[in-house]
């Protein structure tokens, strides 16, 4: 009796082991420049580009997922991760390769998005997952609340937000949006036509360079703002604060914009001018920095 009871205690074992890990490997057609839709509510979304056929799902789905829907239609493939009725919890971990110009939308709530060698649109979102992206996508949308937001390059157009992550680009080209709340945006270099960026107490540093026509709007309440300025750049500046510093190491010192308030204001012309660079703060510092 022991005996029996024994081995039906680890049969009963061996199955749940079963259930909690169940392994995923699918594969499903899709057109060159299709779109795939990815859902998820914890653990992992991995994505690359690949030159096979159609779409490869692998991965693991652990206890508390019931099943790993995929629908298609035309040029649409939707990969959702359903989880069982009375479970609140339950993560899966996937990986996904798609063709190269395919075009993704995911969601995720505290899964981490990763994204590699896609060169279609890109829409990315996230509630506490880290969003990572490399590459050279059409575009680009990128979005977590507490999550860092990391972009190797961007697109012609990209639009980057988090409430208190991080932002970080390492090289920069087009047209960038980056806000933030608490969060810090740090762009480590590259030529932006137009630079978008906005946080209310994170910092803004940024590396990049605008292109000969190129706009620069960065603006903050209290955060600090640096700005590297390469020794051969074309730029009209216009910085402005209210009760912050500016430091200038490239050109002219501030002015107090009222004979008896805090305010201060910079504004000079670097080489032939060209492209406009706008700074604005509230209470906290703004320095431009020589390269």
């Amino acid at each position: 009796m022991k005996k029996t009871a024994l081995m039906m205690l680890v049969a009963l074992a061996v199955v749940g082991v079963a259930q909690a890990d169940r392994t995923v490997d699918e594969t499903r057609p899709l057109a060159a420049d299709g779109r795939v839709v990815v859902s998820n509510i914890s653990g992992m979304v991995k994505v690359a580009g690949w030159t096979g056929d159609g779409v490869n799902i692998t991965g693991t789905l652990e206890d508390g997922v019931s099943e790993l829907d995929i629908s298609s239609g035309g040029s649409r493939l939707t990969i959702e991760v359903e989880l069982e009725r009375r479970s609140r919890r339950g993560s899966a971990y996937l990986t996904i390769k798609v063709p190269t110009n395919a075009n993704l939308e995911i969601e995720t709530v505290s899964a981490d998005i990763s994204v590699d060698g896609v060169a279609g649109e890109l829409e990315l979102e996230s509630v506490s997952g880290h969003v990572e992206v490399s590459g050279e996508p059409r575009s680009l949308e990128a979005a977590s609340v507490s999550g860092n937001v990391i972009a190797a390059s961007t697109a012609l157009s990209s639009d980057l937000e988090s409430v208190s992550g991080n932002i970080i680009v390492r090289h920069a080209t087009g047209r960038l949006d980056a806000s933030v709340v608490s969060g810090d945006i740090e762009i480590e270099g590259g030529f932006l036509e137009s630079f978008d960026g906005e946080s209310v107490s994170g910092s803004i540093f940024c590396a990049a360079r605008p292109t000969d026509r190129g706009r620069f709007d960065i603006e903050t309440m209290s955060g600090k703002i640096e700005m590297v300025v390469p020794q051969d750049i074309s730029a009209d500046f216009y910085i402005e604060t209210y009760s912050g510093s500016i430091k200038n190491e490239i050109g002219p010192p501030p002015k107090r914009t009222d004979e008896y308030g805090p305010g201060k204001e910079l504004r000079f012309t670097a080489g032939s001018g060209g492209a406009r660079v706008s700074i604005e703060s509230f209470s906290g510092s703004v320095k431009l920095r020589a390269d």
